[in-house]
């Protein structure tokens, strides 16, 4: 090869080459990013006990998670007989469902919301209609 004939890039081929390998870099991490986030989110199928602490007293109710994506459904036992199917959602380790109890004076929707640590749930606090208000917590069986 002749030394006439190479080239010698110029300040505008550095500048190009930078803003081509940054937008590599950019694009790569946003992958990995988002590969992480579908990783974190947590998984909760399966029975759990769902232990609630209320200002009328203590109840356990046993819910059945059955997960696809984020999207949660399933049904819980709050005793007397009475299963109830649930919906709901997971975002990475918060978790939110909601049932409804049939009622002579209508439908009432308890809805549960928490955050998800492994094989434990560490409710909000809520309104669980005639239990009161109180803190639930949920254990993965």
């Amino acid at each position: 090869m002749r030394l006439s004939s190479m080239t010698v890039p110029t300040g505008a081929t550095r500048a190009a080459e930078f803003a081509v390998r940054s937008i590599i870099a950019a694009t790569l991490a946003a992958l990995v990013l988002a590969a992480s986030a579908a990783l974190a989110q947590s998984d909760v199928s399966g029975v759990w006990e769902i232990d609630l602490d209320t200002r009328t007293g203590e109840a356990t109710w046993t819910a059945t998670f059955e997960q696809d994506g984020a999207a949660i459904s399933g049904e819980i036992d709050i005793g007397d007989r009475m299963v109830l199917p649930l919906e709901g959602k997971l975002d990475g380790a918060s978790i939110a469902f909601t049932f409804i109890v049939p009622d002579l004076d209508g439908d009432m929707p308890i809805n549960l919301s928490g955050r998800i640590d492994g094989t434990t749930i560490e409710g909000d606090e809520g309104d669980f209609v005639w239990y009161g208000a109180g803190r639930w917590t949920g254990a993965k069986q």
